[in-house]
């Protein structure tokens, strides 16, 4: 039978515990968490989500506006010039990041809207940025834009597709078209899943309110 531990007096226990308990709220206090770190960062994205949130409607209803905005992860694709880019290298501008394919009939179909949405309110605070990621017949997606007159919009593209697995392991993508709204520090203000009008009226003004809330600071 083993031995029963020796018993403390009734204050010592509470003394103990009261010890213990100042220990956790200074330990709680002396190192933030990860997510609050987060939380930092996104704070102008928050800010902006929440002034973009009532103008997610008609047609582009289909955004999720995010109620905390988080770090979007550093995807790599290939740039114009076929060099190496990442979303980092956007830092600074607010972006509509929209990944899509030739054999995405959606993604066709909406490709017009994005362009025109890139010539409308392109400028060095914002860019409409499509990746394509076909994965064969790599001379399709450079065709196909040119046979439809896409014009402002530069190509980016990801041959092994690996972005789109990167999103899709972390439960964020489904699906093609898909569709970020990522503010200037890098965090996801909003998500669509599905293709949309995005040079309507709707999607015009609810851009113009996420670039005019950053304006105003």
């Amino acid at each position: 039978m083993s031995e029963k531990p020796p018993a403390f007096p009734r204050l010592a226990v509470i003394a103990a515990l009261v010890v213990a308990a100042g220990a956790g709220v200074l330990y709680m206090k002396g190192s933030p968490s990860g997510k609050k770190e987060q939380s930092a960062a996104c704070a102008s994205g928050e800010k902006a989500a929440t002034a973009a949130k009532p103008l997610a409607r008609g047609e582009v209803a289909a955004m999720n506006i995010s109620t905390a905005p988080q770090p979007m992860p550093d995807l790599a694709f290939n740039g114009p010039d076929g060099q190496r880019k990442t979303l980092a290298d956007f830092r600074g501008k607010t972006l509509l990041f929209n990944m899509w394919a030739t054999w995405c009939v959606p993604c066709r179909a909406e490709m017009p809207a994005l362009d025109r949405l890139q010539a409308a309110l392109g400028s060095e605070k914002f860019e409409v940025v499509t990746v394509n990621i076909d994965t064969s017949r790599l001379e399709r997606p450079k065709a196909f834009l040119s046979e439809i007159g896409v014009k402002s919009l530069a190509f980016y593209a990801d041959p092994k597709a690996e972005i789109f697995q990167q999103l899709k392991q972390d439960g964020q993508v489904l699906g093609l078209p898909t569709t970020f709204l990522v503010s200037p520090e890098g965090c996801e203000i909003g998500l669509m899943s599905g293709p949309a009008s995005w040079d309507s009226a709707d999607g015009k003004a609810l851009i113009s309110r996420i670039l005019e809330s950053y304006a105003a600071k």
